[in-house]
């Protein structure tokens, strides 16, 4: 069911990413689009998330995403794969893609929360705040929109 809530919020600030917004509420995750060279004009296709790190408070400066890759070595990889590697697990997306499925801040407060993310036999984590952030930050500075089922 969460796995649910969480398309439908990440479909949702896709869609709200072509809306008009007050100029005083940001946008911190959209789907970054381009039109496919066979497409009509009309037709667009994301990209990948866009993620506005600074306004979600993630660091991108080198050390934090070192630091993230680092923490995804010991606790992710063995699943998600690192990097631009596949997943080894069927119900584990592939860290690149994880952001279009998550968006970061709902990610973050599971995690930071001690609520189950992911699939059922996923191992429950307690990464701290600043654990959270640098892994956060080598998660965006590695993501990449899934292919079209």
């Amino acid at each position: 069911m969460r796995h649910l809530v969480y398309a439908i919020a990440a479909a949702g600030f896709t869609l709200m990413a072509g809306c008009d917004r007050a100029d005083d509420t940001p946008a911190a995750v959209a789907a970054e689009v381009t039109a496919e060279p066979d497409a009509p004009a009309s037709v667009a296709v994301p990209t990948g998330p866009l993620i506005d790190a600074a306004a979600l408070g993630i660091p991108t400066d080198a050390d934090s995403i070192a630091d993230g890759r680092e923490i995804a070595v010991t606790h992710c990889s063995n699943c998600h794969g690192l990097d631009t590697g596949e997943s080894l697990r069927a119900d584990a997306p592939p860290l690149r893609y994880v952001l279009s499925y998550y968006p970061p801040e709902s990610l973050a407060e599971d995690f930071r929360s001690g609520i189950h993310v992911g699939h059922e036999d996923m191992p429950d984590f307690v990464f701290g705040d600043l654990g959270m952030d640098v892994l956060l930050s080598y998660l965006v500075s590695i993501q990449e929109a899934p292919p079209a089922p």
